[in-house]
Order: structure tokens, then C-alpha cells, then sequence
């Protein structure tokens, strides 16, 4: 999406839906049309009407007006997005290469794409609360990538069979030594259970995903001890402002942090990447992908944020998330554009 205001711009994404190739985007239209006429300094306040507990206005939603107004802020300002957000940090921060596959040699095939892409060096795979299958996705990544890389899980909740805290440790501690170094929302806990957890499963890093859902939430319910990493995940944070709040708060309490990605491959990943730099992140999620950004990225005329040969993320910082893309390209190569009047 790219939102005009005068002589300025700004550019967002986001997923409008899953699995649904033909989707008609009308109800995205719909939500983007309120913010058509207003002035910057209104669409900004309507924003933050929406961005509350009891909105109505998905978090989806509010992010996709949030990047184009803070594009669009500080460009008008002359000032980094990053800037605006009071994040101080500005070091490269590793990319981190993600498997969603379930089948063994499929998981070898992306392991090895890793390597290729320089992305080895921080993984991210998918576990399904399955002992013996997680295992040997384990195993089969690690062959791969060899005991230096950092190997992280996401299980989404997945280990549901278990009676005590002491149980899922010992089945956690399993997977730690085979070489897991962190496990993102191994089960549904509370808060006192995560702080348990943590503390019985030794160097393993818990990292809590959905206890940080939305910021403003997250801010109020996160605690030290509940994780030794907190994800900041795209399209579930509703708000810039508090995400950078949040990230403090973890930061101060002597916590960690990682960015998430919600399958993004446009404008959102260099926004998401420098919201990571910004923050001080262990890793960014949220990066383009080879094969899915590749028609977008041929689209890219100047990005602030580059892959160095490393693997890793700099910024070169500018004005708003600082993108220019060459627009008759871009739609060219998209199926649909629409035109909001």
C-alpha cells in the first residue's frame, strides 16, 4: 500500500488473508478509506482511537495504517522511523532463515539452503508437539548446519501433554541436549508457569510469543524470568509507539529480543528490520525471502536496510522507513491494484 499526503509518501504490507489467492480486498479498502482526506496529525489521532483492547479494528489493520504514517511522518520530519520510536540502537542485526516444513528430507533441503543464502547461522524451524518427529527434525538440522549455529523452535503451544511443569521440562531438556537453544511458546502457560519453566530447563531459552499479544497488552502481563528472549511479532503488536514501549521495558528488566515475521516479503520486512536494529534484537525474522520477494525486490530502487555478505542486516538510516520503489513496475507485476478515492 502506499498512502500520499501532499509531496509525500509512505509504503506498507501486510497479509491480507491466508490461502485464499483470489481474495477480494474489499474489506481492506473499506478500512483504509476513513483515513482518505484527513490530515496527517487526524489520521494519526483516528489511528490511536483504534488501537485500544475493545477496538474493533483488527492489529492486523492498525499496523497496515502504522508503517504508512510513520513512513510518512518521518519524511516530513527528516527523521528515521526509528528516530520517531526513541530506539537507540543502530548495529547489524543477523537475519534468521525459517523452516515450516514437516518431512525430514524437506527440512535437509531448506537446511542446505541456509548455507547457501548465508543464513546458517541462526535457524528457525517448526516443532508440531510430536516427541519423536520434532527429534528428528532436530537431529536432521543439525547434521546439516554442524554445533555452531543458533537453532531455535517454534511449537505455537504444541506440547499439551503434560500434567506438571516438571514434566515438559524434562521433555524440553531432551531437545536442549540435542542442540536446541531456545523454544518459542512450548505449551499454553500462565506467567507464573513460563517463570517455572524457565528456571528448570537451565540454558535453554524460552522465548514467549503470544503473552506479548498486542503491545499494550504485553506491556502490562510480560515480567522478568518468563523467557530469556521476547518476540515482537509483525501483524499481532497493533502499535508502533507501544512496541517500542514493550521493547524497552524487556530491555531494561535485562531481557532479550527477537522479530517475528508473519510471511511478509515487501515493504513491512525493511520496516520490521529496522524496528529490530533499532531495538538491540538478537535476530530479524522478517526478511525477504529468495524465492517470494524476488519480482518485489526487482522492484526496489533504495532500501535503508541491506543483507551484508554475512547474513547480517545494517542500516544505512533515512527519513521515514526510507524505501523507494519504482511504482509502474510494481504494478505491472501485481495482479490487482486498486485505486482508493
Amino acid at each position: 500500500m502506499k498512502v500520499s499526503a501532499g509531496d509525500y509518501y509512505g509504503w506498507s504490507e501486510i497479509p491480507a488473508s491466508r490461502n485464499t489467492p483470489n481474495l477480494n480486498p474489499i474489506t481492506w479498502v473499506n478500512y483504509v478509506k476513513q483515513f482518505k482526506g484527513l490530515t496527517i496529525e487526524s489520521a494519526q489521532k483516528l489511528l490511536i482511537s483504534q488501537q485500544i483492547s475493545e477496538s474493533d479494528t483488527s492489529l492486523k489493520e492498525m499496523e497496515f495504517m502504522d508503517v504508512a504514517l510513520l513512513d510518512i511522518i518521518g519524511k516530513i520530519q527528516k527523521k528515521p522511523a526509528i528516530e520517531l520510536l526513541n530506539l537507540p540502537h543502530r548495529a547489524e542485526v543477523p537475519g534468521l532463515f525459517c523452516i515450516l516444513y514437516k518431512d525430514v528430507e524437506e527440512v535437509r533441503k531448506e537446511a542446505e539452503k541456509s548455507i547457501e543464502q548465508n543464513l546458517a547461522h541462526h535457524l528457525k524451524f517448526k516443532m508440531y508437539g510430536d516427541k519423536k518427529l520434532d527429534l528428528n527434525l532436530l537431529k536432521t538440522i543439525r547434521t546439516v548446519l554442524g554445533d555452531e549455529a543458533q537453532v531455535i523452535s517454534d511449537v505455537n503451544g504444541g506440547y499439551n501433554n503434560w500434567n506438571t511443569i516438571e514434566e515438559l521440562a524434562v521433555t524440553l531438556k531432551i531437545f536442549k541436549s540435542n542442540g536446541l537453544n531456545a523454544i518459542e511458546d512450548p505449551a499454553e502457560l500462565t506467567s507464573k508457569q513460563w517463570t517455572e519453566l524457565q528456571n528448570l530447563v537451565g540454558n535453554l531459552s524460552l522465548i514467549p510469543d503470544k503473552p506479548l499479544r498486542p503491545s499494550w497488552k504485553g506491556i502490562k502481563t510480560i515480567s522478568p524470568g518468563m523467557g530469556r528472549i521476547y518476540n515482537l511479532h509483525p501483524s499481532t503488536m497493533g502499535s508502533f509507539k507501544q512496541t517500542a514501549f514493550l521493547a524497552k521495558k524487556i530491555k531494561d528488566f535485562g531481557g532479550k529480543i527477537m522479530i517475528g515475521d508473519d510471511s511478509l516479503v515487501g515493504p513491512a520486512c525493511s520496516a520490521w528490520q529496522q524496528i529490530a536494529i533499532g531495538a538491540g534484537a538478537e535476530w530479524v525474522e522478517a526478511i525477504e525471502k529468495k524465492e517470494d520477494s524476488k519480482e518485489y525486490l526487482e522492484c526496489v530502487l533504495q532500501s535503508p536496510t541491506k543483507k551484508q555478505s554475512n547474513g547480517y542486516y545494517s542500516l544505512d538510516p533515512a527519513p521515514g522507513f526510507g524505501l523507494i520503489l519504482d511504482e509502474k513496475r510494481l504494478r505491472n507485476i501485481c495482479s490487482l491494484y486498486i485505486d482508493v478515492i
